[in-house]
């Protein structure tokens, strides 16, 4: 499991959060706010290599109070409808992760 920030929003990439669960068909972002299923959102995770942004559909969500957000899985799956930029470096840290795993 590899931890990044990212910033999402339905409008604006204004709301922040972190990376938990990655694999090629979507993520999950860690964050006390959180979207409704089936909204589709913007998300841009900035990467010491470069930009990585997406948009993607809203699975399903957990929300919980900000104060407890260290101790309680609260968030959203995403799926990845498309990438707007970084898809390959995306791809890349996968197949890291899948490595590491020994999958």
């Amino acid at each position: 499991r590899k931890r990044f920030s990212l910033n999402f929003g339905i409008e604006k990439v204004e709301k922040f959060g972190f990376t938990d669960d990655v694999n090629h068909k979507g993520l999950f972002i860690r964050s006390a706010v959180v979207v409704k299923p089936g909204v589709k959102i913007r998300i841009e995770i900035k990467h010491p290599d470069g930009l990585i942004a997406m948009l993607g559909k809203v699975c399903w969500s957990k929300k919980v109070p900000a104060n407890v957000i260290h101790k309680m899985k609260g968030g959203m799956g995403v799926e990845i409808i498309s990438f707007l930029s970084g898809e390959d470096l995306y791809h890349s840290i996968c197949n890291e992760l899948v490595a590491q795993r020994g999958e």
